[in-house]
């Protein structure tokens, strides 16, 4: 155990002391004392000096907390530019080249997405995954760890993912314990409309917790604009709007890994927001290294030929999806062919997978689809009362990754693709990433 851990957990187990003594100190007089004698004392000394003591205690717990997040104040505002990034795709890609392109341009910055995987890049560029316990899967105090390292590197800029769904939590995320300078909205989709919805508009109005008071906030979004800039008008906010056009082809393929004009037009528009050298970003961006959950291709061959296999379990909404296999269409990267589906569900995401699943029969051409995961058959009955052919899906409900991807390389046409997605935060996301690159395993996943 570090000597940061073990002042928390110190700090933890005083809070609870001074929280719990005194109800426990009631507790056991009411408990064990006569009744008679407790009364008694009652009558003798009065409720004053519990009270005051009760008193006392919450004095002693807000001037801790007081404290405390005053050291957070001031760690904050020795790093003078916080980035906070939020939106519905692209905020891990975006996080990093932003990072890349800042620490190209000779800033030390240290970098936190969520992402698939919780990830710590420091100063030094230096990655670090970082550990949570099985439950809660996150908790927004880690920012606070976050934001101490930083301070302590001696960093000047922060890049930080916004790791926030509820709206409440985003907010505290932006004024508390992020404070940024300057916010990133990549996009608005149709994710999350559960929490921040009803719809689009709600959804983008909540995104917007995160722009500062007075500063800046940065948007690839096109069709909500009107939303963005209402609210950016609301803090006395400049809102700037990245143009993916700006960024060319010939950029997007010098990118070793899988990208999006959108990410880099972003990073290119926080490099000038910020006013660093355009070419030195590009070039660190270059050479930035992806997320664990970038859309990844493999070729791969069965008994028909050679096929492609596209591997975009992190895009798990209908609108991003569709957008994809248009980019990489465009992009020359798959040729229009006949497409397999593989859709990874998760039991926490039944209203994602109700929409895969009507989408089926409308918005994606998939000749067969293969559905793996867990609560598999209410996918299933979804696309079937969507109209969706029965005898063309599958059901893989606690399947291997290897057997996945043979049922796979059984249905893939020669020339054409399959296309996996859904979602990619769990054993059979991951286990299929470890599985395309060859590390992975026999053994049974669950979900």
């Amino acid at each position: 155990m570090g000597p940061a851990e073990s002042k928390s957990k110190r700090t933890s187990g005083a809070w609870r002391l001074l929280v719990w003594a005194p109800l426990a100190m009631l507790a056991v007089g009411s408990r064990f004392l006569p009744s008679s004698s407790w009364s008694g004392a009652v009558a003798l000394w009065g409720w004053a000096p519990l009270v005051a003591g009760v008193v006392a205690v919450w004095a002693v717990i807000g001037l801790l907390g007081y404290r405390e997040w005053r050291r957070h104040t001031d760690r904050l505002e020795a790093i003078p530019i916080r980035i906070h990034v939020d939106g519905s795709r692209g905020k891990t890609g975006t996080c990093r080249l932003i990072g890349a392109a800042l620490r190209a341009n000779g800033l030390r910055v240290v970098v936190k997405t969520t992402g698939k995987m919780p990830v710590l890049i420091d100063v030094d560029g230096k990655e670090t995954i970082l550990e949570r316990p099985p439950t809660p899967t996150a908790n927004l105090r880690e920012q606070k760890a976050i934001v101490r390292l930083a301070k302590e590197q001696h960093a000047q800029a922060i890049v930080i993912e916004c790791m926030a769904v509820d709206p409440e939590l985003r907010r505290v995320s932006q004024d508390t314990l992020i404070r940024a300078t300057l916010a990133v909205i990549t996009n608005i989709r149709r994710d999350h409309l559960e929490i921040i919805g009803p719809d689009l508009g709600t959804g983008a109005r909540h995104l917007s917790d995160v722009i500062p008071k007075d500063g800046t906030v940065i948007t690839a979004e096109q069709r909500l604009l009107g939303p963005l800039r209402d609210e950016a008008e609301k803090r006395h906010a400049s809102l700037v709007v990245a143009n993916p056009s700006v960024v060319s082809d010939a950029l997007l393929e010098s990118f070793p890994y899988i990208t999006f004009k959108e990410n880099v037009a972003l990073a290119l528009a926080v490099v000038e927001s910020l006013g660093l050298d355009r070419e030195r970003a590009v070039e660190g961006m270059l050479h930035s290294t992806p997320d664990y959950g970038t859309v990844q291709l493999f070729e791969r061959r069965n008994h028909a030929g050679v096929y492609t296999f596209v591997c975009a379990l992190g895009v798990n909404d209908v609108d991003s999806l569709v957008e994809l296999q248009r980019e990489l269409i465009r992009r020359k990267k798959l040729n229009g062919g006949p497409l397999v589906g593989l859709f990874n569900s998760r039991d926490d995401r039944a209203p994602r997978s109700v929409e895969f699943a009507r989408a089926m029969t409308r918005e994606l051409a998939f000749r067969s689809v293969i559905v793996t995961g867990r609560h598999t058959k209410a996918f299933v009955r979804a696309a079937v009362r969507n109209g969706y052919p029965r005898d063309q899906l599958s059901d893989m409900e606690n399947a291997t990754p290897r057997e996945i991807l043979e049922a796979v390389d059984a249905r893939a046409p020669a020339g054409g693709a399959a296309l996996a997605c859904g979602n990619m935060v769990t054993s059979v996301g991951y286990g299929l990433v470890e599985a395309l690159l060859g590390r992975g395993t026999d053994g049974h996943t669950g979900s």
